[in-house]
């Protein structure tokens, strides 16, 4: 069995990104409305993990607060100063569509610290896995700016902080259901860092994570993006994972996996239209996880980001979670709901998007062209 660790902190659930209707703040003709990804509903998916059991397999480890030194790996100095003043403040928007209240910094510094911490301590073979639980999320922060919902990118910062410790070659996977336009701009002309994102096409931000963007400079081959068609479901998804990640990662060679774990491509998520249940979650994570024991000596890292179905997201955080801990997939009462939907078996339109990708991206054709 594995030996895996789990890093929250309460402040996490403190973080409030506002009252408004998805992304818009109140404002005209917007009535005041519980959010979506209030955090109350992450206490209550780490509540599930825990009255399930499962929890019982990890160690609980308290983060940190991440350091300027930490965060400016990444983001610029103004951008840090503009996160404190708006939660200083008690309440305002501290970028696009990034609400802020008086706990969002400190919030958002233990949800980075918890990734850095978690990645070293894999590194350092006190773990074999992470997963951190934390909030706000942050794939699409960029170096200089905060951007729905996310103010400081955890995991960009995490491989960052694994490269200063030692770490030759990173891969990080996103398979939140929008594209990490933030990670993909930090790393998108570094060789030593593999991006790969498998996201709803054309969701957000607009017009980002083209499969034409593939990386640039000494980074050209370095960044998979793999826009799947709204409607994709549970085959769709491990035919990417199977055919498209796994053979990226063997390609690449990472001593570190660092996975951006949203899970807001569940079949009832407001914010996505695809179709992953918890079995999905629970097998994607399950091959990532045998991916890094053949790769990297077993050494990976999962991140909560987005996650907005304030019923469903508990059973996806622990289908995820179960599968890092090494155990059987849960019992899902939701799973009846979703499973019969004719999207849960690959469509040509789907595979199409594939078989592009497996015949065309630099990294996976390199070997065919030598």
């Amino acid at each position: 069995m594995p030996n895996p660790a789990w890093y929250s902190h309460e402040i996490c659930f403190w973080h409030d990104p506002g009252p408004g209707s998805g992304y818009v703040p109140v404002g005209p003709g917007v009535e005041p409305l519980r959010q979506f990804a209030v955090d109350p509903d992450l206490r209550r998916a780490e509540g599930l993990v825990r009255a399930s059991g499962v929890l019982d397999h990890f160690t609980e480890v308290t983060p940190e607060p991440a350091t300027d030194e930490d965060l400016l790996l990444v983001h610029s100095a103004d951008h840090i100063g503009r996160i404190e003043a708006a939660s200083a403040q008690g309440a305002g928007d501290a970028g696009v569509y990034a609400h802020v209240n008086y706990h969002s910094a400190q919030a958002a510094r233990l949800a980075v610290g918890a990734c850095v911490q978690s990645a070293l301590a894999v590194l350092d073979g006190r773990f074999d896995r992470a997963y951190c639980l934390v909030r706000p999320p942050g794939h699409h922060a960029e170096p200089d700016r905060a951007m729905a919902l996310c103010l400081y990118n955890n995991v960009a910062v995490a491989a960052r902080a694994a490269q200063r410790h030692g770490a030759r070659r990173v891969m990080v996977l996103d398979w939140d259901v929008h594209h990490g336009n933030g990670i993909q701009k930090a790393f998108y002309e570094d060789p030593n860092v593999l991006y790969v994102s498998v996201h709803q096409e054309g969701l957000f931000p607009p017009a980002s994570g083209l499969v034409t963007e593939t990386g640039s400079g000494d980074g050209a081959g370095t960044t998979l993006n793999v826009p799947l068609p709204a409607g994709s479901g549970h085959d769709a998804y491990l035919a990417a994972m199977a055919r498209l990640v796994q053979p990226a990662a063997r390609a690449f060679g990472p001593e570190l996996i660092l996975v951006a774990a949203g899970v807001d491509a569940g079949g009832h998520d407001p914010m996505g239209r695809m179709m992953c249940t918890s079995r999905t979650f629970h097998a994607m994570t399950t091959m990532m996880c045998r991916t890094a024991e053949e790769l990297t000596g077993g050494r990976i890292v999962f991140a909560h980001e987005g996650g907005y179905s304030a019923w469903y997201q508990p059973m996806l955080v622990l289908g995820t979670a179960a599968a890092v801990a090494g155990l059987p997939e849960p019992r899902d009462p939701f799973l009846h709901s979703l499973e019969h939907l004719p999207g849960q078996r690959i469509r040509p339109h789907q595979s199409r998007v594939i078989e592009h990708l497996e015949s065309h991206h630099p990294l996976l054709t390199r070997g065919r062209q030598a």
